[in-house]
């Protein structure tokens, strides 16, 4: 634990340099960079020792806090989520320091700020999935969602970003609260509010824990953006600048896919009913939030919303895990619970590439808009690279790394139809339908993406005069892309850790599997070498075509032209035209609005969620505190007495209930 605590030293540090250093910007940003890339290095030593050790480093504080002593520690669980903390982390810090450069030359906007909160953001993360009680897990919890918001609001002169931090910090906070709910109650039936004593006095929670898990499920599932709870992720993750975008997709949002891991972890098997919840809230959300992001317009909010779908994929999983626990199937529950840390880790590296991406063609083109783009194949062939590797992944197919997680997911529902009839079998069919309607879903959206928004022609001036951006910002991507790559050909560095780790979650020891984990290993390892042995064959008849065009000189000829004599950006396919026919089954469900103009029509994408029911129940809210704005005297006096009166109340509750703090 030392190197790790010493890693987050250095990240805080490298962001208070930057903020020192505003004044000498070339000496600010590299000193930010080489302090924060040295603090990821070290934290990333203990998380690859934990992960080969399978085994848990743990340091403990006394401190005089309420609720025992503070404890820091990395088991299997906690190393994964760290290799997304500081991997994804680093990469989003570089690339932003060039992506912000423009800011710095305007002199507008507080880049060196921005530097300091995303390092104090990091070290916040680091610490959510490390601490082992409550108080600075809380503590760390919050650091991250208030300090998220000032990364959020950048550009805070444009209204519909002020809006998109407003939805979120109201969404964050009600997922906190909801926390401080669940840990209240859960600690009443423990000594004292470390999670070994939480897990101890799990046994006495009444009615199997339903009450801990339901506030879990809310908590953790607002910061996840699981449906219908993900109404503040298209809003801020679509107005955050894009390395910023980067980390609250890749990781921010993984610390609910976390904490739900952890009360599982802690709670034992749950529930069946909540195994089942968790797996149709993931079908559902895996189902609309690619056909919500099918509808869009906007590169970001598509991307946006496929992280709404990539986290329905990780709930089917969780869901498959928490159901093999109920139904006393460990190899279920231990591969379920493996494709779901598997797929926050793969999605991390994917998304993040694909936001990163999404910023450098903003930045060549000045817009997000996917009808003015195309052609940029052609203009910014590295990044059309880079962004195409992550859209083979997003997609699962091999032999990229989400094809890895998804086909671990696969094995387990596959493995629950196999055990016997009723629930499990019921588990397969709904898990496998409903993961394959995703993969074609998710297919066809970026099937979308990419023909629209780099092949063609040029749809505006402004696609047709991008150039490639530089390497400061091409160097995280490539990056990314290679991480994407290593783990689809080279599964055996992450599947059979995370096994483990799943079979930590659901309380067996990390070999109790070994059999089956290791069928999956050998079928996935197949699988790369097919992929690996296609690709030298394709780059051998690459190679071998090559030579024969330099020595068979081409011949000019006219190249038919599809009927049109003089063809123009307007006849190609838009975002629009391409996705109508699929949004059309599913009717009101995609929240498309169609309008005609003439021959001519266009779809205008809603917020379901947000503009039906999140702002109406939020004018209501705000109706109400209006009628108490009378209490709000603004004289000391008073709140004095309103102080006095609570601390009189607490103490009447105290003496009612014996001033203790279990039943």
């Amino acid at each position: 634990m030392t190197l790790f605590f010493l890693g987050i030293a250095l990240i805080l540090a490298g962001g208070l340099a930057a903020a020192l250093l505003r004044r000498r910007p070339a000496l600010a940003d590299r000193a930010f960079g080489v302090l924060v890339a040295g603090g990821c290095a070290l934290g990333l030593v203990p998380a690859v020792a934990a992960l080969a050790r399978r085994d848990m480093a743990e340091i403990s504080f006394a401190m005089l806090m309420p609720g025992g002593p503070w404890a820091f520690g990395i088991d299997g669980l906690s190393a994964f989520f760290l290799l997304i903390v500081f991997g994804v982390g680093l990469a989003s810090a570089i690339y932003g320091l060039a992506y912000l450069a423009v800011e710095r030359r305007g002199g507008h906007r507080p880049v060196a700020t921005s530097h300091l909160l995303m390092a104090v953001v990091l070290a916040a993360l680091a610490l959510v999935v490390t601490s082992r009680a409550v108080v600075p897990f809380l503590m760390a919890w919050e650091s991250m969602a208030v300090l998220a918001y000032f990364l959020v609001v950048f550009e805070s002169e444009k209204a519909d970003v002020r809006r998109a931090g407003l939805v979120y910090l109201i969404a964050t906070h009600t997922g906190t609260l909801a926390l401080f709910a669940m840990f209240a109650f859960w600690g009443r039936f423990a000594e004292t509010l470390s999670f070994d004593a939480l897990a101890a006095g799990a046994a006495s929670l009444p009615a199997g824990g339903a009450l801990v898990l339901c506030l879990a499920l809310v908590g953790f599932g607002l910061k996840a953006g699981l449906v219908p709870l993900h109404f503040w992720l298209p809003e801020a993750h679509g107005s955050a600048p894009s390395h910023v975008s980067a980390l609250m997709s890749g990781v921010v949002i993984k610390m609910g896919i976390y904490g739900l891991l952890r009360v599982v972890s802690l709670l034992g098997a749950p529930p069946a009913w909540w195994g089942w919840l968790v797996l149709i809230v993931g079908v559902l959300s895996g189902v609309l939030g690619v056909v919500w992001a099918l509808a869009q317009h906007d590169l970001k909010r598509l991307l946006a919303y496929h992280s709404v779908e990539n986290i329905g994929i990780i709930l089917l999983g969780l869901g498959v895990g928490a159901l093999g626990m109920s139904y006393h199937l460990p190899v279920v529950a231990a591969l379920g619970f493996a494709g779901a840390i598997l797929h926050t880790l793969n999605h991390a590296l994917f998304k993040s590439l694909l936001f990163l991406g999404a910023g450098a063609v903003y930045r060549a083109t000045g817009t997000r808009a996917i009808d003015r783009l195309g052609g940029l194949a052609r203009r910014m062939p590295l990044t059309w690279v880079a962004f195409l590797v992550g859209s083979v992944a997003i997609v699962g197919l091999p032999p990229l790394n989400g094809f890895v997680s998804e086909w671990v997911v696969y094995q387990a529902l596959l493995r629950s139809g196999a055990a016997e009839e009723g629930g499990p079998l019921r588990l397969a069919v709904l898990g496998v339908a409903g993961l394959a309607l995703i993969g074609a879903l998710a297919l066809a959206c970026f099937a979308k993406v990419d023909g629209i928004v780099f092949l063609g022609t040029s749809r505006s001036a402004e696609a047709a005069q991008a150039r490639e951006v530089g390497k400061a910002m091409l160097g995280p991507m490539f990056a990314l892309a290679l991480a994407c790559g290593a783990i689809g050909l080279a599964p055996v560095l992450v599947v059979h850790p995370a096994v483990s780790a799943g079979a930590l979650i659901a309380g067996l020891p990390p070999d109790a599997i070994g059999a089956a984990g290791g069928e999956v290993l050998r079928a996935m390892a197949w699988i790369a070498f097919l992929s690996l042995a296609l690709i030298v064959l394709l780059a051998l008849g690459w190679r071998a075509w090559a030579a024969l065009r330099r020595r068979r000189p081409p011949v000019p000829a006219e190249t038919w032209g599809c009927g049109y004599a003089e063809p123009t950006p307007r006849m190609q396919y838009t975002a629009s035209s391409f996705a109508t026919p699929l949004l059309a089954s599913f009717g009101s469900v995609a929240g498309v609005h169609e309008s005609r103009h003439g021959d001519a029509f266009e779809t205008h994408p809603s917020e379901l969620v947000l503009d039906n029911v999140a702002l109406p129940l939020w004018s209501v809210i705000q109706g109400l505190a209006a009628r108490l704005r009378p209490i709000q005297q603004g004289r000391l006096w008073i709140y004095l007495v309103y102080l006095m009166a609570a601390l009189l109340l607490l103490l009447l509750y105290l003496a009612t209930s014996g001033g203790t703090t279990s039943p």
